[in-house]
């Protein structure tokens, strides 16, 4: 449950702000940080330009549209996803011309790419008409009532390419957990992690981060060194630097290092997280300067 605007902790007290952990700075955030940048970075097609501009690439933009009426399905790739820009997990896959919910891809895809069996995935198919309705509401909805940055971000729809990973079967996303320019700490996930519950926090040396206690399992077999691993880590710096926290989600994709998102407000700043561990959630937290 998320903590409500009432709740007792939250007050501008600077002197408060060193007590606290991880999350409990996530929601100090929420609820006194008005940073002008943060709608910036968290609307979907306005970060691309930062991160343009701090050397990083995203995934190429096919379209983006205020108005569902515009949106040129028959000009589109048969394979592309479709996003609104001013929320989280509000997704969208085209796989070879049909159109499907996506979310986090957890009840999608599968860990080899492909998607689940037609049984499974028929519920999530969509026809363009009824994908137009969706992209009507998600334009009229604003996301999260207590995460700011996102009640400033002007709702548009936007289709993007779909990345295909360099290595393996399955896009992996890396979590960089990154202070004024400086990863502390990465966590892994895919589709397949979010189905079978996994999760596992490195260091970015790629060593696994042992914790007291999980909400989570470990994966069966600690995720492979990327590769792109010291771009990735240059490339989060770059994105990072003079920002007290971000979170910044990547991809090593066939067409190089890609940027997935920014995230300011992981897990929505619920207690215990992002992990059950009480002792990473402070050694986390104390990285993330008074802002």
């Amino acid at each position: 449950m998320r903590i409500p605007l009432s709740d007792p902790f939250a007050h501008p007290d600077d002197s408060l702000w060193s007590t606290l952990d991880f999350a409990g700075k996530v929601r100090w955030r929420m609820l006194y940080d008005r940073n002008p940048l943060h709608p910036l970075l968290l609307d979907k097609v306005e970060v691309k330009t930062f991160a343009l501009q701090r050397g990083v690439e995203c995934a190429r933009t096919l379209h983006v549209t205020k108005d569902p009426q515009d949106i040129p399905f028959g000009k589109l790739p048969r394979t592309c996803f479709l996003k609104a820009n001013h929320a989280s997990a509000w997704n969208y896959l085209r796989h070879e011309g049909e159109w499907y919910f996506y979310g986090y891809g957890a009840k999608l895809m599968m860990s080899d790419g492909t998607l689940v069996s037609e049984r499974e995935r028929s519920p999530l198919r969509l026809s363009e008409q009824e994908l137009r309705g969706y992209c009507r509401k998600m334009l009229d909805t604003r996301y999260s009532k207590i995460e700011w940055a996102y009640h400033q971000i002007p709702p548009r729809i936007l289709i993007e390419e779909r990345l295909d990973p360099q290595e393996g079967d399955e896009l992996m996303d890396y979590r960089l957990f990154t202070f004024d320019g400086k990863v502390r700490a990465i966590s892994v996930g895919s589709p397949t992690y979010r189905r079978k519950e996994w999760n596992v926090f490195l260091t970015p040396e790629w060593e696994v981060i042992p914790l007291s206690s999980y909400s989570e399992a470990l994966p069966l077999q600690i995720p492979r060194k990327p590769s792109g691993l010291k771009k990735m880590l240059e490339a989060a710096s770059r994105l990072g630097e003079g920002i007290d926290f971000a979170r910044i989600d990547l991809y090593v994709a066939k067409e190089g290092i890609r940027l997935g998102e920014i995230t300011l407000y992981p897990e929505g700043g619920d207690r215990n997280t992002p992990t059950a561990c009480p002792r990473f959630n402070r050694w986390l937290g104390d990285f993330w300067r008074h802002p």
